[in-house]
């Protein structure tokens, strides 16, 4: 490594070792979450509910709305999928009872040995691929008079409409039933147990519970209740590849982790039925939603009814907005229109680094990036789609901004330069066998 780059990584590692400093207003957020009463950025007002959001597990910003209190209890609705999901990849990485993503239902459920529905996976059922209707119209959801294993049998006899397996996306819970029940058989346990022993408890999410359809035969893709607080520590932890910064407890391996968040689908795969029009779809989750407003979020747990939850890996960000009193669809760009005044407010103009601060490391990135053409550019400091010396501009007018700046002293942008300058020329100077 020559010392011009030693001298420019030694930059890069100053500005990102530094501590990011909390304590912004969020004003826009307020006002767009003040608006949304008021039915601004939605079809329809929505009554009441509360945001979380936090960074590196630390609570930025946590407040209610309209008509809802703080870490009410609200219907999960299919946000349920990604904690199911996270049970799912519990038992597949202990393989207990030889259970894994590739195992098949019928080598737990006798009922699905049967030709067409044999060869359903564990990853199919649980990545909306398995063939499988994509709505219940009979009931065996919700039917709190059976068990999941009775569900699993009655839905191993429908139709597979949309196969065989894995040949088309169908958003929709009876597979994930079906998977539920084959998890219980492989552990002999019943899944609200596995859901109380491997994530509800290690995770203190006291307010997280079924209550579709019973503890007999639990909506394993739609039946939770939960709160901002416990599903954003939920969330947090897949954020985290596994642990739970609260205890250092590891929950799940960070290779569970990356499966879990892994796009099972591809675009070529015909999609039957999709809330979202994409099948975009890890274990359990939606990927690479959200981007309305802004840059689409990696992770995103959405339910019927509204509550729903996002994580932003790029910037250590969860989002939750906990209502049950509207729909997903009436509050999506609300969301992406969210997540990017967050961005806005955590990061001034000219951040080209995302550290906190504007700053000689900027500039670099600037530098580096010069030329350049295309879409989320991290230079692109007026957003036109090509760094230019309009962004140069965009970062000169705005040094000197940020937390961290107050507390020390940096060079002038242009004594960074000539430093930069010369250490290079210094070095082709001294090494010239190696520029």
């Amino acid at each position: 490594m020559s010392n011009s780059t030693q001298w420019l990584a030694i930059i890069f590692l100053w500005a990102s070792s530094a501590t990011f400093a909390a304590g912004q207003d969020f004003d826009e957020l307020t006002a767009l979450a003040n608006g949304a009463l008021l039915g601004q950025h939605v079809e329809e007002a929505v009554p009441g509910f509360e945001i979380q959001l936090m960074r590196e597990g630390e609570v930025l910003y946590h407040h209610a709305f309209g008509d809802w209190s703080l870490d009410r209890v609200a219907e999960a609705n299919s946000s349920t999928k990604n904690v199911t999901g996270a049970v799912m990849m519990s038992i597949a990485q202990s393989g207990e009872g030889n259970f894994s993503l590739d195992s098949r239902l019928s080598d737990f459920l006798p009922s699905f040995d049967q030709p067409s529905y044999r060869d359903i996976t564990i990853r199919q059922a649980f990545s909306h691929s398995s063939g499988l209707g994509a709505l219940d119209f009979t009931g065996i959801l919700e039917n709190d008079s059976i068990t999941l294993q009775q569900a699993a049998e009655q839905i191993s006899q429908k139709p597979l409409v949309n196969g065989p397996p894995g040949s088309q996306f169908s958003y929709g819970g009876l597979s994930m039933q079906a998977a539920g029940a084959a998890a219980e058989v492989a552990t002999g346990q019943s899944f609200v147990d596995l859901l109380a022993e491997r994530i509800t408890g290690p995770l203190e999410m006291e307010n997280t519970r079924f209550v579709i359809a019973s503890a007999s035969n639990p909506r394993i893709a739609g039946g939770l209740e939960s709160t901002a607080s416990d599903f954003s520590r939920f969330m947090d932890m897949v954020m985290n590849d596994g642990v739970d910064r609260a205890t250092g407890t590891r929950l799940l391996s960070e290779s569970s982790v990356a499966e879990m968040l892994t796009r099972q689908t591809s675009e070529l795969q015909p999609v039957n039925y999709s809330p979202a029009g994409n099948n975009r779809y890890g274990i359990g989750v939606w990927l690479d939603q959200l981007d309305q407003a802004g840059p689409a979020v990696d992770v995103l747990a959405g339910g019927a009814k509204g509550f729903h939850s996002w994580i932003d890996k790029e910037h250590d960000l969860v989002f939750t907005f906990a209502t049950d009193q509207t729909s997903f669809a009436n509050v999506e760009l609300l969301s992406s229109m969210m997540h990017e005044s967050i961005l806005t407010d955590l990061y001034a103009a000219g951040d080209y680094d995302l550290d906190g601060d504007v700053d000689g490391a900027d500039f670099f990135v600037w530098q580096l990036s010069n030329s350049l053409t295309g879409a989320n550019l991290p230079a692109d400091g007026n957003a036109d789609g090509t760094v230019d010396a309009a962004d140069y501009l965009v970062w000169r007018n705005n040094y000197g901004t940020g937390p961290l700046i107050s507390a020390l002293q940096v060079p002038e942008p242009a004594s960074i330069l000539l430093l930069f300058l010369a250490a290079a020329s210094c070095n082709r100077r001294r090494c010239p066998q190696r520029c």
